[in-house]
């Protein structure tokens, strides 16, 4: 692995019950305790909603599959909506092998993402 995955925050979105962040990097069993400590970092409790920009994630593997589920179900338990943005051909082949674009909200950029999220008035 010569490219670990960061997570950074990379825009204020305006909203506090709204967390963007964006993976950049390759991600596999060898960093995934680290990303894991990252996102309970960045993730805090008033975020009901998530916006994963994973434009810059060159790989993951089923370790990957597993923290975005994850992920998904403690934003679910929130009531909030997970969605996943600017996805490339790596990242996208395989969550459509593995049937996961239908689990969530995919968008082609972060900023519809964002448009797409429940306002804060309303329910999911």
């Amino acid at each position: 692995m010569t490219d670990p995955v960061r997570v950074t925050r990379p825009l204020a979105t305006g909203r506090d019950d709204v967390c963007v962040l964006a993976w950049a990097g390759q991600l596999d069993h060898s960093n995934a305790q680290r990303l894991r400590g990252d996102l309970q970092r960045f993730l805090l409790p008033e975020h009901s909603h998530l916006v994963l920009d994973l434009a810059g994630l060159s790989f993951a593997d089923s370790t990957g599959v597993r923290i975005i589920l994850a992920l998904r179900r403690e934003i679910l338990q929130r009531d909030g909506v997970i969605a996943l943005a600017a996805l490339n051909d790596r990242v996208s082949r395989l969550l459509e092998i593995t049937g996961l674009t239908q689990a969530f909200s995919v968008h082609p950029s972060t900023e519809q993402a964002l448009s797409a999220l429940p306002q804060p008035h309303q329910s999911v």
